[in-house]
């Protein structure tokens, strides 16, 4: 398994046109490797960040039958739920399976240090059953990519 942490505010993404026009090479080769994406986001006006959107926004088919799961984190004690229950149908419209554990960092002050060291020890047990359901369902949805074939316009 190979982890790789991509830091939107890093990428180039111009902000004055939308959609694949706009793809960072690198993000999209990226997310076309990918089996799933964590994505970490702080709650912003009760939903996510507008650049995350346009991000993401840049990716079609990279996405199509690839598991997802969402980090909230927020100053408040919702952990950014608000953000995250957002994040649902914009996952869906992407082509991506949101797996139905999340992880909350809410009171983020008290849960992490100001090294960045985690304060409160019973994040580990709740990101390790996130992870796992992750891991989880990248497995099942690679074997459905690799061996059963998508019928398009069955309905």
């Amino acid at each position: 398994m190979i982890t790789e942490l991509i830091d939107i505010a890093q990428l180039k993404i111009p902000v004055d046109d939308a959609g694949e026009t706009i793809k960072d090479p690198r993000f999209g080769d990226a997310m076309e490797r990918a089996d799933a994406i964590v994505i970490v986001s702080p709650e912003y006006n009760h939903s996510f960040s507008g650049l995350l959107k346009h991000v993401l926004d840049s990716c079609l088919k990279e996405y199509i039958h690839k598991a997802a799961g969402i980090v909230g984190v927020a100053a408040g004690v919702f952990g950014g739920a608000r953000a995250i229950d957002n994040f649902q149908p914009v996952l869906r419209e992407l082509g991506l399976v949101s797996i139905f554990w999340d992880v909350n960092f809410g009171s983020i002050g008290k849960v992490f240090d100001a090294n960045g060291r985690l304060l409160d020890q019973a994040f580990v047990k709740r990101t390790e059953k996130f992870l796992n359901e992750l891991i989880w369902m990248a497995k099942v949805l690679r074997h459905g990519r690799e061996n059963i074939p998508v019928t398009e316009g069955a309905a």
